[in-house]
């Protein structure tokens, strides 16, 4: 498939590719073998706001732990910000995936006995902190990226007190305490209502002003249209929907 260009700069250049596919097959062994993915082409572009839509078992589990470095193509190629990922090694795409790269999940996978500021504190077990940072340097981070999704007035509330949509914002603070370029969204809104749905879209559309990279996988119709653009996979084939 030919990609869409992607989104433009204000200076009217094009803005630079943050992911870049080209011929990614993932084929799991078996009589017969599956084909989860069939020669995926696809470029997304920084800033963007991506997403990916399509039935169950079409592929789209499997293009997302592709794109996070989770799982490793078959044959093709995966440039991560200009990083050639196929031959990489395990830590060598742990490093890139925790400094690139943030999740958020349907489930928000919050500690119920930890606080909120906590929780995202515990996003560093996972990236290794600068040598000499404090716990009080920490604090002022997550501080920070939970002002950022307008959640710092609940900085000390345990999860139990929240709503869902503010436990989903929690979780998306934590996506962001290392300061990657790209989210990778699975379902974000799946356990949502409508209402706390809309506070999640309107919090994607300012992370995108800032400059974050979005990928949004959903089976919402209108999570869908709230993105710059659309695709759809099908038995492991991608094809433009929209943008």
């Amino acid at each position: 498939m030919s990609d869409p260009l992607g989104v433009p700069v204000p200076d009217g250049r094009e803005a630079k590719p943050v992911i870049e596919l080209r011929d990614v097959v993932r084929t799991y062994p078996g009589s017969p073998p599956v084909h989860a993915l069939r020669g995926i082409d696809l470029v997304v572009r920084q800033g963007e706001h991506l997403s990916i839509v399509g039935p169950s078992g079409s592929g789209k589990s499997t293009l997302l732990h592709t794109l996070g470095l989770l799982d490793r193509p078959t044959s093709g190629t995966y440039r991560l910000g200009g990083v050639e990922t196929t031959e990489l090694g395990d830590a060598q795409r742990a490093v890139l995936r925790g400094s690139r790269i943030g999740f958020v999940f349907q489930s928000f996978h919050l500690l119920p006995h930890r606080t909120v500021e906590e929780n995202v504190m515990l996003a560093e077990l996972y990236h290794r902190p600068p040598a000499g940072t404090s716990r009080s340097s920490r604090r002022k981070r997550a501080l920070a990226v939970l002002d950022r999704v307008g959640m710092g007035h609940r900085a000390g509330f345990r999860p139990v007190r929240l709503s869902g949509g503010e436990r989903q914002r929690v979780a998306i603070a934590r996506a962001l305490l290392t300061e990657p370029e790209i989210l990778l969204c699975d379902e974000p809104t799946g356990n949502l209502d409508t209402d706390n749905t809309a506070v999640i879209l309107d919090l994607f559309d300012e992370l995108r002003e800032q400059g974050v990279t979005l990928l949004v996988i959903t089976h919402d119709g209108e999570v869908s249209r709230r993105a710059g653009r659309s695709v759809r996979i099908n038995d492991g084939v991608l094809r433009a929907e929209r943008g």
